[in-house]
């Protein structure tokens, strides 16, 4: 069966997601778009004078997975750069001329979001912009959140709430991007109201607008298809709508799994278990591991707010378990009394995203889950992480640099977060590793650093099917292995770092740990793990810091220590080797030290570092300075106040 015919016949295997080989073949977003969708349309149109709906339908069904996919955490799709961009989007164009709206509109595959259909639709170009509607609802706060699509000129706003005049408390416009380019934005209003409030109507250019509650809806002809509407019972609908909490109340399922759960809810309420949990603060890093800033921000608040009823989870096989236990820390591992803990708590506090609803199922327990959740984040954001980080429901999100913040709050950014969630405080893990440094004596300062972040693509699905030995022969063999094996075993860098009393230490991305025998370190180089070192100590030991693209060397920018980025393979990084995305942070423009894409030139580069004395050139002082501008010791006080003002 040919392509064309595949399209034209209905071949149900044309509407099935590709197989992520197909997205990592550059043909998938040039020759396929060709001869799959734009070459079968062309056809119909010649055969019919215009392509049947039938034949739309089944296209759009196809089509949409270049988005959805894309619209994904490090999405395959990211292969497709700057430069291949403009004539994706042509060859989109092209296509979505084929199809009609009204089509668009009756689209009823669920795997196509609202925001996948907009896309789709902004390459119709439309001069339109959606009805707002009611998607969140903050009744501690007073805040009620509407949103909606605008595809060209930002409308001018006017908002009532029991018909008198009311501004947005936070507002942005987040961009709707794909594959290099701002397709359409989405506008995001808080607004303050009472608990009291009945009414709420919007003008958008001057022309009242019905607002609607939930998703957000596709409408081809946007709001103004839309009769003026101010209903007496938006807001109580809304208050129902969303209700207090991680989620609204739902139907248990029938035998002993719902009397579980009911039993466990019953028990959470019983009298001494909420004495004991009583409006708790809850601390977490990771299931198996600590030192991270969950970890030093419980130890804050302990010391300084014993007031606060503060627990931290860990698994009890960690190897961090044994070493909080004997500091006196109030640890509980998993089973029924985290449970109970949880559903009794006021806060989850995690430098990781995956416990925002505390390991718990909203849909069994989601009328009990009344906590708030902050994201204490594991490090700076320095690249595009909207995809993953975007869908998540935070209520307060922790940054660092002034650059950073504005990536995520500022407009035109592709994250749904304003400065109603998100915060600028540092990071608590900062405030001990800066004591750490400055308790240090300066002969101690004394490794040179080699930190490299990991690939995506170094170990792929058929390592599951091969022996260790093979899969380290295979992990040997990759660029990326050669690379820092070679670094590490260059005689004259250890040769320099020796001369100035430091030593060469080398730690390995969590991933590459297991294959360290790859890199064959030789026996002069300290290997630096999680597991076998304190990592605060390790950072506040590196005299200087070598590392290709990770975020650690924001923790350098902190303690203004030199930074050198050796990438060697810097084009391919960011071209769909490992799925990352380009951000705000540009290494030439804003990096922490140079930038190196060959062995000979940071050897030359580490040269005059040793040659000048060991110390940070101006020019990237003044990078750090600007980047990480709190060199101090206050930013668990900081997290604890914004955590408070929740």
């Amino acid at each position: 069966m040919t392509a064309s015919s595949a399209l034209l016949t209905g071949d149900p295997s044309f509407i099935i997601e590709p197989a992520m080989s197909v997205w990592r073949n550059i043909d998938c977003y040039d020759s396929r778009l060709t001869a799959e969708f734009i070459e079968p349309l062309n056809e119909a149109a010649r055969a019919n004078g215009v392509v049947p709906p039938s034949v739309q339908m089944h296209a759009l069904r196809g089509l949409h997975w270049y988005f959805t996919v894309d619209l994904r955490e490090r999405a395959p799709t990211v292969l497709v750069t700057r430069d291949i961009a403009p004539s994706f989007h042509d060859r989109m164009r092209r296509i979505m001329q084929h199809i009609d709206t009204s089509v668009l509109e009756e689209l009823d595959d669920e795997a196509i979001t609202s925001e996948v259909r907009h896309i789709l639709h902004s390459y119709k170009d439309p001069r339109i912009h959606t009805p707002p509607t009611v998607d969140a609802y903050d009744h501690d706060q007073g805040l009620v959140r509407l949103s909606y699509f605008v595809y060209s000129s930002r409308p001018t706003e006017e908002y009532c709430v029991d018909g008198v005049p009311t501004q947005p408390a936070f507002a942005k416009y987040r961009a709707c991007h794909c594959y290099h380019r701002t397709m359409l934005r989405q506008r995001i209003v808080w607004l303050p109201i009472s608990q009291l409030a009945k009414t709420l109507s919007a003008r958008l250019d001057g022309q009242s607008v019905s607002i609607g509650i939930g998703a957000q809806p596709f409408k081809r002809d946007g709001s103004l298809a839309f009769e003026p509407s101010e209903a007496s019972n938006l807001l109580a609908d809304a208050r129902k709508a969303y209700p207090p909490g991680k989620g609204g109340q739902q139907s248990l399922p029938a035998g002993w799994a719902g009397w579980k759960v009911r039993f466990v809810k019953a028990l959470a309420r019983a009298l001494p278990i909420r004495r004991r949990f009583a409006k708790a603060w809850v601390f977490i890093d990771r299931e198996g591991s600590a030192d991270d800033n969950a970890e030093h921000l419980y130890r804050w608040v302990r010391e300084n707010h014993p007031e606060v009823n503060a627990w931290f989870l860990l698994d009890r096989n960690s190897a961090d378990w044994s070493r909080l236990e004997s500091e006196g820390f109030r640890l509980i591992p998993q089973g029924i009394g985290r449970r109970l803990l949880i559903l009794n708590s006021e806060h989850i506090l995690s430098s990781h995203t995956e416990f925002v609803f505390g390991g718990m199922d909203r849909r069994l327990y989601g009328a009990a889950m009344n906590w708030r959740y902050t994201f204490l984040q594991h490090g700076v954001i320095k690249d595009e992480l909207s995809h993953w980080l975007g869908p998540r429901e935070f209520d307060r999100f922790i940054t660092s640099s002034p650059a950073e913040h504005q990536s995520v709050v500022g407009d035109d950014t592709a994250y749904p977060y304003t400065d109603r969630e998100v915060k600028r405080t540092g990071l608590p893990r900062h405030d001990r590793l800066l004591r750490i440094s400055r308790a240090m004596a300066p002969k101690d300062i004394n490794t040179l650093l080699v930190m490299p972040t990991w690939r995506g693509g170094l170990v792929d699905e058929r390592s599951s099917s091969i022996s260790f030995s093979e899969q380290l022969k295979f992990f040997a063999s990759s660029d990326y292995a050669k690379h820092w094996r070679s670094f590490l075993r260059n005689e004259e860098i250890r040769e320099m770092a020796a001369r100035a009393g430091q030593r060469v230490a080398f730690m390995p991305h969590a991933n590459a740990a297991k294959f360290i025998d790859a890199f064959d370190p030789p026996s002069d180089v300290d290997i630096v793990t999680a597991e076998t070192s304190h990592i605060q100590t390790t950072f506040a030991r590196a005299a200087c810091f070598v590392t290709d693209y990770t975020s650690v060397a924001f923790t350098m920018a902190f303690l203004r220590r030199p930074v050198f980025y050796y990438q060697f393979d810097q084009e391919r990084f960011y071209s769909g080797d490992h799925n990352w995305r380009v951000g705000y942070f540009n290494y030439d423009r804003d990096g922490f030290g140079p930038v190196s894409l060959t062995e000979t030139d940071i050897v030359s580069r580490l040269r005059n570092y040793f040659l000048a004395g060991c110390a940070a050139e101006p020019i990237y002082l003044d990078r750090m300075i600007r980047a990480m501008p709190e060199q101090d010791d206050l930013a668990c006080r900081r997290v604890f106040d914004s955590v408070c003002r929740i």
